[in-house]
């Protein structure tokens, strides 16, 4: 399995509702890695009193990871076209097109950078199809996950109804 690189927005989801267990059943072969500056925004976010920042933090599935010359050249050039996207964002981005790494981000505008510079991403949508897919969860848990993750993460799943469609696909075919 590659490596992916975590930018903050779905580390934080999971961390929030104190279950990172579901990625690592997910991709158990998986290395994963976040850039220095999502180290950086998950202390600060813990220095602010956030507690399950400790959750992620301490979880011991994640590794930070530096950049290599080539990629902070590339994060400089990035740096100036993408001016909307955070750090935590272009750090992953640069690591992931220099090693073929896939980065784990919800940031549509970081999707977009993913498509046009052919690197491969995984996004929260896919994360839950995939819990369903793998049978990690039934339809009915992870309806609760996700009613659970848009409480506690305040995001709205705006696919939520074809993810759990899905779920009652796979249950009727068996």
């Amino acid at each position: 399995m590659k490596s992916l690189i975590f930018d903050t927005d779905v580390l934080s989801t999971f961390g929030k509702i104190r279950r990172l267990d579901l990625l690592r059943k997910l991709l158990p072969d998986a290395t994963f890695l976040i850039p220095p500056s999502v180290y950086g925004e998950l202390f600060k976010a813990r220095d602010r009193g956030y507690e399950f920042v400790d959750h992620i933090l301490w979880s011991g599935i994640l590794e930070a990871t530096p950049l290599t010359k080539e990629e902070l050249g590339f994060l400089s050039r990035l740096s100036e076209e993408r001016r909307s996207l955070g750090s935590g964002e272009l750090e992953g981005i640069s690591i992931c097109k220099y090693r073929s790494y896939i980065l784990v981000t919800n940031d549509t505008a970081a999707k977009k950078v993913c498509d046009r510079n052919r690197i491969e991403f995984i996004d929260l949508s896919m994360i839950l199809k995939s819990l369903l897919a793998t049978k990690i969860l039934t339809g009915s848990e992870l309806g609760k996950l996700i009613d659970e993750i848009e409480r506690k993460d305040r995001v709205l799943i705006k696919d939520k109804d074809d993810i759990l469609a899905e779920g009652s696909d796979q249950v009727s075919d068996t």
